[in-house]
Order: structure tokens, then sequence, then C-alpha cells
């Protein structure tokens, strides 16, 4: 179960990722270059036809469903994020375990 302190980290993992560049915002990106992402996040506020769409689109790479996505990345229009980083995907997967 995700407490506030794992969503707060992951928060602040995914703010690391946007200031260093090794993030891909939407679903367009995240298809372009799946085979970068360490692991994908999906906002649980998008629509379920866009999430199963994206989770089947990445079945080959972590995906996850959280609540904390669009507010991470301040940009309401963000519904889905890859992150391109090794160390920072591992720790958001850690956090996510």
């Amino acid at each position: 179960m995700m407490n506030s302190q794992n969503i707060s980290k992951i928060s602040s993992y995914i703010g690391l990722a946007m200031r260093s560049g090794r993030i891909l915002l939407g679903e367009d990106k995240i298809s372009e270059q799946l085979r970068s992402c360490v692991v994908v996040l999906i906002d649980e506020n998008a629509t379920d036809k866009y999430k199963e769409r994206l989770m089947a689109k990445c079945a080959s790479v972590p995906t996850y469903i959280l609540n904390c996505v669009t507010s991470a990345v301040h940009r309401e229009q963000v519904f889905a994020i890859g992150i391109t980083d090794r160390g920072l995907g591992n720790a958001i997967l850690d956090n996510l375990r």
C-alpha cells in the first residue's frame, strides 16, 4: 500500500528527473522512446481507455498507475511519464514495491 511518504519520495524523484532532463512527457514521447524507459507512470485521473492503451504499449516496461503524476510534473494535461534515468527509475520502483 502506498503511503504519503512514498508518494512524496516518488514526487521528489520525478522532480529530479525533470530537472535533469531524464523524463519523457506524454504517450507519444513514451511510445517513441520506450526502450529508454526504466519505469512508466500513469496518472490515475487519466481516462480508462488511455490507461489501457498505454499499459498495452508499455508491456515490456514496469508500468504503474499513481495519483501524483500530473501534480509532480506541474502540467495538467500530462497523464503519463517515462523515467529514463536508471538510478531515479530504480529508486521510484523501490518505493512502489
